[in-house]
């Protein structure tokens, strides 16, 4: 495994850590979309790497990176409205 590759797939499997941390509510869904999406490009990518090499992977990483800025974005939104304080006035 090259390091590009493990590289996507440990941004991956934190994807799917923060999806089971935080899914649910409003954005499960989404994050389930976003978990498939990556997951078929992992896959097509695989299957590039075959034909191209390591080059397949060096293309992979700024998907993964920016598919996992999106959940970070998520696992924020979701751990603030965790927090929101009582409402005094009602």
């Amino acid at each position: 495994m090259n390091i590009h590759e493990k590289r996507v797939d440990n941004l991956s499997a934190t994807c799917w850590d923060i999806f089971n941390n935080y899914g649910g509510y409003d954005y499960n869904d989404e994050m389930l979309y976003q978990l498939q999406g990556l997951q078929d490009s992992i896959d097509e990518c695989s299957d590039d790497a075959v034909k191209f090499g390591d080059k397949a992977w060096e293309g992979m990483v700024e998907e993964a990176e920016t598919t996992y800025t999106w959940f970070l974005h998520i696992k924020k939104i979701r751990e603030l409205q965790e927090s929101i304080p009582e409402s005094l006035y009602c």
